[in-house]
């Protein structure tokens, strides 16, 4: 069995995804396996598989859509296929820098049993929302919450625990289902922490395929702040408290059901 599961959902960004395989080949030391989810690829995704598996062999899977699916649908049957005992997921334009997995892994391994799963800071350039923040060479990178509660964009938790909140909700196309997934975490019992000195630099890269996939981020907003009655964003400060990383503010008596 493999120490970590990587999941890595992709659709037409062969040079990303070249670069995000090779930071972690280069930068990762644990026994590890890659789940590529690619969504039906047409541009060079397939030669860069084709070049890493002759590196990687047995340890990266590929799963090919018939056609894209979107990045919630895809991340979970990454998840299905994984047979290590953590998981994480990571977008292709998402590059963990040397030894961020294997600081993450050694975290959670040696985490009291309440921590449910740790959040990895990213590189974020927008200030909003932001509940902790690290900087290195010169980047600044951050932990987000959703009104006042810590969820992580990119976490790793175990395997088991994962299938038991039932992953990622396919409600979600695109956006929403991180920060799902971490209220589950929280409301499960367990908690979200930061894993420190854990860092990825996340591109966000603007192409056609973000653009178009635009209105359902925002309708996936949508149903993310319905299905948790969550408040409004306070626009005069940020809300978030480090000594409470947890309110649920505004979660209705029912959520947990709804969260199931």
């Amino acid at each position: 069995m493999y120490d970590l599961s990587i999941i890595l959902p992709t659709c037409n960004r062969g040079g990303l995804l070249e670069r995000t395989l090779a930071a972690i080949w280069s930068g990762t030391t644990c026994s590890y396996e890659i789940i590529v989810v690619d969504g039906a690829s047409y541009d060079r995704t397939t030669g860069v598989l084709t070049e890493a598996q002759v590196d990687m062999g047995e340890r990266l899977k590929i799963i090919r859509e018939e056609q894209r699916e979107g990045f919630v649908r895809a991340v979970n049957k990454g998840f299905a296929q994984a047979t290590g005992r953590n998981v994480i997921w990571l977008n292709d334009d998402a590059r963990p820098l040397p030894g961020a997995l294997d600081s993450a892994l050694y975290q959670l391994d040696h985490a009291p049993a309440d921590i449910g799963m740790m959040a990895l800071y990213h590189y974020f350039q927008s200030p909003r929302n932001v509940a902790y923040e690290t900087r290195r060479n010169g980047k600044t990178y951050r932990l987000l919450h959703i009104r006042g509660t810590l969820y992580a964009n990119f976490g790793m938790l175990k395997t088991e625990y994962l299938r038991s909140l039932g992953g990622f909700d396919e409600r979600f196309y695109i956006n929403g289902a991180d920060p799902d997934l971490s209220l589950k975490v929280w409301h499960s019992g367990k908690r979200v922490v930061q894993a420190y000195d854990a860092l990825i630099d996340h591109d966000e890269h603007p192409d056609g395929r973000r653009y178009i996939d635009m209105p359902r981020g925002h309708d996936d907003n949508a149903k993310l702040f319905a299905k948790w009655d969550l408040p409004p964003i306070n626009p005069t400060h940020n809300t978030f408290d480090p000594d409470n990383p947890c309110t649920l503010a505004g979660l209705r008596p029912d959520a947990q059901t709804a969260a199931a």
